[in-house]
């Protein structure tokens, strides 16, 4: 029968046997259809392996090899319905094989089948199906992948295990992998961030340079990062940005570049390094500054003084008895008082300042950026001083009791000064034993001069209210006269008659009032006083029409209830309003416009009337001048005292004298000391004038004589 399917192929019987013979030798299990399917041979090895089930006596030529193909291929793994048309395609001509790896376990093994079929390229129309045993390979290919699957598994474990996270990236920096301490770092799962762009992880503007390196690394192949560990910030899934380190190492596989990067989360490193510095400079109890800080800042302070030439300032502070208190109540009571003492301190400061625990109950204030004048400095160093005094000499409240106490404050004030810092503490620590000695709660100056320029203030001050309240001022009056000479009012000047310093000049204590506040009850009093003589001016007929020129400070007319004031002193003394002419600055202008026009606008409506003194010297814009309810402008004495020499202080009289006209005000000059000044001014056309030449201030008796 093999003898004559073969020479049906074209070959001789003698052929047929030898090449059925020689495929009865082989292995793999080999079958001969036709186009239709129908089996013309098979070979001993698919005889007796028993093929899809059938026994090895099975008739196989004659049989249609299709009808039996669901028999291998469908009942393990496969469905036969996919198999079977790309079979038939090569049956049909319309492809050259058909490869199939397929299972054909046994309840005692696995064993897997790889079936070829294609056409014999001798023999057209017929076609060669080898069913091959793969289960060794198939076995050991398993194998392979099962343990490039556990080392994968091995190599993830360690990874997932690593304090750091791992992230791998591709020259396109995709991310590729992602550990389990990534994952925790930034919050994201890993399935979030695979074939994601690691510039996810990168807060604004990082991102945008990740994104130009990456360019820069695809056009040149450098990568700048490359095995240098860097700080950076990373950002959380939820926004939050932290502090982390990265190292970045590169890794070809397949020819193509992966970057591997190690990250570690530095927030906890960061938090120990603040916790070191602030063990290092900042005292653990009050938690400021300590001496290590203090020098660093005084000696920055000292060199931004030469740079500058601006004065700088320094306090010791001392708390009087302290140590009675830790003696008493105890050193947990004594340390909540150094605590709230701190808190205090620190509210009296400017940002630029410093405030510092040296140790004990010694604090040291570092003032810096003050005035260029020493004086001036001084000043405003002894302003922050009693503001300490009084802030820290309130009652406190330790463990529900109530404690009085009070600093003793040492202070020296330095500029371009080659002193040390050193040499600063220990003067100002001697000034603060000074003001020990001077009876605690107050605070001395190091330099004997600036002391004695501190202290004279400071007395001056204390008898400028001593003086308010035993009544040693009174008003002294000049007089001011029409173009023809008439005298048409008076100015009210203060004047201070102490019984320790005879006469005051305004000069020496007008500016300590306006600093100390003092100024509102003065003015007060001048503004009470002068309405009471206009009043007694309106007794006497030649008087009768005099007019009460009041100078009125910034810091009065600036009072929420000046305008009340003003009423009240009218009413109280009769005074007629319309005679009373408040005398206002141009550096009250500068501030709150509207509040100053409301106040002018309400007392006008009483009949009260403006002048505008030191015209000229300030800053009057005439947007501002045209608003104002003004009745006169005063050209400044300034002005006046070199008008027939200088030709622009004749110049600016002149404006002055058009620009009042113009805006309907008429115009007063002061300081008139010849008949030469007052003849020029008339002849500009000047309305009213005030000085020597018509009458120095006199009390009200003395001013008899004009009438």
């Amino acid at each position: 029968m093999y003898a004559d399917l073969h020479a049906g192929w074209g070959g001789t019987p003698q052929t047929g046997s030898l090449s059925a013979s020689v495929l009865d030798s082989l292995y793999s299990q080999i079958a001969i259809i036709d186009g239709t399917g129908q089996i013309h041979y098979v070979n001993r090895a698919w005889r007796d392996f028993g093929h899809h089930g059938l026994p090895p006596d099975h008739p196989w030529p004659g049989s249609n090899y299709l009808d039996m193909c669901h028999l291998h291929v469908g009942h393990n793994e496969a469905p036969s319905g996919p198999v079977r048309p790309q079979i038939q395609a090569v049956l049909d001509g319309e492809a050259e094989a058909f490869d199939y790896e397929y299972p054909c376990h046994t309840a005692q093994e696995k064993r897997w089948f790889m079936v070829r079929i294609s056409a014999m390229s001798d023999h057209p129309g017929h076609f060669v199906v080898s069913h091959q045993n793969t289960t060794r390979r198939k076995q050991q290919l398993l194998a392979g992948q099962e343990a490039l699957r556990a080392s994968a598994q091995h190599s993830q474990a360690i990874l997932d295990n690593m304090v750091d996270g791992v992230i791998t990236i591709n020259a396109q920096g995709l991310m590729e992998s992602f550990n389990k301490a990534a994952g925790k770092m930034f919050g994201y799962s890993v399935d979030e961030v695979l074939g994601r762009n690691v510039s996810m992880l990168m807060p604004a503007p990082h991102r945008l340079h990740h994104d130009s390196y990456l360019q820069h690394f695809q056009h040149t192949g450098e990568a700048r990062i490359i095995g240098t560990p860097r700080e950076v910030e990373g950002l959380r899934k939820n926004g939050q940005i932290f502090p982390m380190s990265l190292s970045v190492s590169q890794v070809d596989r397949a020819g193509q570049p992966t970057f591997i990067g190690i990250v570690r989360d530095t927030t906890q490193r960061h938090r120990q390094d603040e916790e070191i510095r602030r063990l290092a400079f900042y005292d653990p109890l009050t938690g400021l500054p300590n001496r290590r800080m203090l020098m660093d800042r005084l000696k920055q302070a000292i060199a931004s003084a030469n740079r500058s030439h601006h004065h700088g300032a320094v306090m010791f502070l001392d708390l009087d008895h302290f140590k009675q208190l830790n003696d008493t109540r105890g050193h947990d009571v004594g340390d909540l008082l150094l605590q709230q003492v701190a808190l205090r301190l620190n509210d009296c400061m400017r940002e630029v300042d410093c405030v510092a625990r040296l140790g004990g109950d010694e604090f040291v204030v570092l003032l810096e950026d003050l005035s260029s004048h020493a004086h001036e400095a001084a000043t405003q160093t002894e302003a922050v001083a009693n503001k300490i005094l009084y802030a820290l000499s309130q009652p406190y409240t330790l463990r529900e009791q109530i404690h009085e106490s009070t600093p003793s404050i040492g202070i020296v004030v330095f500029a371009q000064d080659p002193t040390s810092q050193e040499e600063l503490l220990k003067k100002a620590d001697v000034a603060m034993y000074q003001a020990k000695s001077a009876g605690r709660n107050t605070a001395c100056f190091f330099d004997p001069s600036m002391q004695a320029a501190v202290l004279a203030r400071a007395e001056l001050e204390k008898d400028l209210r001593q003086g308010l309240a035993q009544n040693e001022f009174m008003l002294h009056y000049q007089v001011q006269v029409n173009e023809r000479g008439m005298p048409v009012g008076a100015e009210a000047l203060v004047r201070w008659f102490s019984p320790q310093r005879g006469t005051v000049p305004p000069g020496q204590f007008i500016a300590l009032a306006e600093e100390s506040g003092l100024i509102l009850p003065l003015g007060q009093w001048v503004l009470e006083t002068a309405c009471a003589q206009l009043r007694a001016w309106a007794a006497q007929p030649a008087t009768a029409h005099w007019t009460m020129a009041v100078n009125v400070s910034a810091s009065q007319f600036a009072q929420a209830d000046f305008v009340a004031t003003v009423v009240a002193a009218l009413q109280h003394t009769g005074a007629n309003p319309h005679l009373l002419k408040l005398e206002l600055t141009e550096s009250m202008l500068v501030n709150d416009m509207q509040d100053v026009i409301l106040k002018m606008n309400q007392l006008k409506a009483r009949g009260v009337c403006f002048s505008l003194d030191d015209f000229g010297t300030g800053y009057s814009s005439l947007t501002h001048l045209k608003r104002l309810p003004l009745d006169q402008l005063k050209i400044d004495q300034s002005f006046v005292r070199d008008i027939l020499t200088d030709t622009s202080d004749a110049m600016i009289a002149r404006t002055i004298v058009a620009l009042g006209h113009n805006l309907g005000l008429a115009v007063i000059a002061e300081g008139v000391e010849t008949a030469a000044q007052r003849d020029f001014l008339a002849g500009l056309g000047c309305d009213a004038f005030q000085g020597y030449h018509f009458g120095r201030p006199e009390p009200a008796g003395v001013l008899q004589k004009f009438i």
